[in-house]
């Protein structure tokens, strides 16, 4: 029986969630403060489960400081006491909030100058995304999926990193299914012309961006922004957050200032379409 089958700990896992844990993260957090540092492997063996989820989910654990890693030749992990671990999460969660209320002070001042009418949102959700592979599903169902014109707006750097993953694919699909992708970069690289000389590939532009953030934005439907991008390279990095919203005004609104930084920009980088 896993400790997720524990009535005693089904509770404090699932509050854990709110604190950005997933039930394999609290799980073997909950292992660690039970029964005291284990290695990796002795946790995938009680676990059931393969060491490469579990170095995962520890990388995870330990860069939100929840456990501690040793750096001898077998690697122990300890759980950080409660009190502390909780205060921890806490603190991350405000930093995120930070940087998403940051980006929102930038963009709030383009909007002022952009007059559009009054629509009803009906019935608009949102929601926070976190953990950049998370992030980077997210931006690919978004793309797969639209029905109308799409912007993705992000630094260069962030961009070269989504052909990591099954983004590129899912940009494709839309182009097959006759859906307009824009994309917006900060630089340029060398690297662009080799992964994005494909045969209709979207057109591809270069200009002076708002802050070192996302938009990907479909008009009138959805958004995804996030705050600052993370300077780290892996995908796995987990402190990164995005917004989701089926708000159509405030699509409306952020495709609106997408469209005015397109329209800045003169030089066109790629265009095979």
């Amino acid at each position: 029986m896993g400790i997720s089958d524990d009535d005693s700990f089904k509770e404090i896992i699932d509050s854990l969630q709110y604190f950005g844990l997933e039930q394999l993260e609290s799980e073997i957090y909950l292992m660690l403060h039970e029964y005291g540092p284990a290695t990796m492997s002795d946790l995938a063996g009680k676990l059931t489960i393969d060491r490469g989820r579990v170095y995962r989910a520890m990388d995870k654990l330990s860069e939100l400081e929840v456990i501690k890693i040793n750096n001898s030749k077998v690697k122990m992990c300890q759980a950080i006491p409660p009190e502390k671990a909780l205060s921890s999460l806490i603190e991350k969660k405000k930093n995120q909030v930070a940087e998403l209320k940051k980006i929102s002070k930038h963009i709030s001042k383009d909007l002022e100058t952009i007059t559009r009418p009054n629509i009803e949102p009906e019935n608009p959700t949102f929601s926070l995304i976190e953990g950049r592979n998370s992030i980077y599903s997210r931006i690919g169902k978004l793309i797969q999926e639209a029905k109308q014109t799409v912007y993705l707006v992000t630094t260069t750097e962030d961009f070269l990193r989504m052909f990591q993953t099954a983004i590129p694919e899912k940009i494709s699909i839309a182009t097959k299914n006759n859906i307009e992708l824009k994309i917006l970069l900060d630089s340029e690289d060398s690297l662009l012309d080799e992964f994005c000389d494909e045969p209709n590939f979207p057109e591809v532009r270069i200009g002076k961006l708002p802050s070192q953030s996302r938009i990907i934005v479909e008009k009138e439907t959805q958004l995804l922004m996030s705050g600052n991008i993370k300077p780290t390279t892996s995908l796995t990095e987990n402190t990164e957050s995005i917004l989701h919203s089926s708000s159509p005004e405030m699509a409306e609104n952020i495709y609106s200032l997408c469209e005015q930084l397109w329209k800045k920009t003169k030089h066109v980088l790629i265009s095979n379409s």
